[in-house]
């Protein structure tokens, strides 16, 4: 592990140098206006709210050019509000693809088999909770990814290395300095079930972290693959130290494609043995999805999506959350008219809050 960091540090270094050669520049994004209605009708809580209506709008500028080590790449994202974000730098090799990833470039696979054709389920208007897994899109990462056709079976590995899991200092400016880590994690606690943080707890957690992800396609419309995220140096994670994993399916057929993926995150805690507060301690998912093309412009899609979390004792009762979606899209021209109707039951894991959320939108990609 540590001659692998070692090595990507020495090949980043050349990109200051070497990337500063002339190249072609390109702008891609896309446009989206939505049109949301939520409503519950469980017997917890109520979730009726306003009806949503709003424009999206996210583009991405990007160079490329190339040197003597290969082709190098560069890319910053643009939100709706101007802000810059999601920079990211790399450099294709002959021995794979090296680079420096700025609140961008995650390697998790639990949404991967996803086929709806809008959204997922559990990424509407309606925020329902749902937890899935650690991820570093959010932190500033170094990575490598291996050849495409190096191993048989389109297998490909993936690696990401966090030298600290804050991304505070480190944007925007090649001068960036470090902030201050102290290797800590958001305690974990009873009241999980809000909509802002579920677990309590984020990827912002220890001093550094690795992630790992492998995908294959060992024959035609098969895709496989996993992932792991590990943190290190977490300070008071006495009882268990947090990480997760995924893995996922995807299979198609003529019109038809398919997806199945299982999931699994265990919470940092400091608490073992007969605790004093019964925390959440993991949570598993799992997902499958199926998508039908009608015809070229026409596609329609379902998804089911379960979330399991589990205490530390049988003394507290979880609930399985549920988002299932039945959606439609349909394309003509570089606009993309869909439909979503999807509906949740015990949200945010909280007995019978039940939801239905209806999602029209209308999108242009340039």
């Amino acid at each position: 592990m540590k001659n692998i960091i070692k090595y990507m540090i020495v090949v980043l270094s050349t990109l200051s140098f070497s990337a500063a050669q002339a190249g072609e520049l390109s702008i891609t994004g896309s446009a989206k206006a939505s049109y949301s209605i939520v409503s519950s009708d469980g017997t917890s809580g109520a979730a009726n709210v306003g009806k949503g209506l709003g424009v999206t709008n996210e583009f991405s500028l990007g160079a490329s050019g190339e040197n003597d080590f290969g082709t190098w790449t560069y890319k910053q994202d643009i939100d709706g509000a101007t802000v810059q974000d999601d920079g990211q730098l790399t450099l294709k090799t002959s021995y794979g693809t090296f680079g420096v990833f700025i609140s961008e470039g995650g390697l998790d696979t639990d949404n991967t088999a996803s086929q709806s054709v809008l959204s997922r389920p559990s990424d509407t208007s309606y925020n329902e909770g749902m937890f899935d897994s650690f991820d570093l899109s959010g932190a500033n990462t170094m990575q490598y990814h291996m050849p495409a056709d190096l191993l048989p079976y389109g297998i490909v590995g993936k690696i990401a290395y966090a030298p600290s899991s804050g991304s505070a200092e480190s944007v925007n400016d090649y001068k960036a300095a470090g902030a201050a880590n102290a290797g800590s994690f958001t305690a974990s606690t009873a009241a999980f079930n809000t909509t802002a943080a579920p677990f309590a707890q984020t990827s912002a957690m220890g001093r550094t972290a690795v992630h790992y992800q492998l995908t294959a396609a060992p024959i035609d419309g098969l895709g496989l693959g996993a992932d792991y995220v590990e943190y290190k140096k977490l300070v008071g994670a006495t009882a268990q130290d947090p990480e997760s994993g995924s893995i996922y399916a995807t299979y198609a057929f003529g019109p038809t494609s398919v997806g199945y993926s299982r999931s699994y995150a265990s919470f940092a805690m400091a608490q073992g043995g007969i605790p004093s507060t019964d925390l959440t301690e993991s949570v598993e998912n799992t997902k499958y999805s199926i998508a039908f093309n009608v015809n070229d412009d026409l596609s329609i899609s379902y998804e089911n999506e379960e979330s399991n979390p589990d205490n530390q004792t049988a003394a507290t009762e979880n609930y399985t959350l549920e988002a299932t979606g039945i959606q439609a899209a349909y394309t003509v021209g570089g606009m993309t008219l869909a439909l979503a109707m999807n509906e949740y039951s015990n949200s945010q894991y909280t007995q019978n809050l039940d939801v239905k959320n209806t999602v029209f939108s209308v999108a242009m990609d340039f």
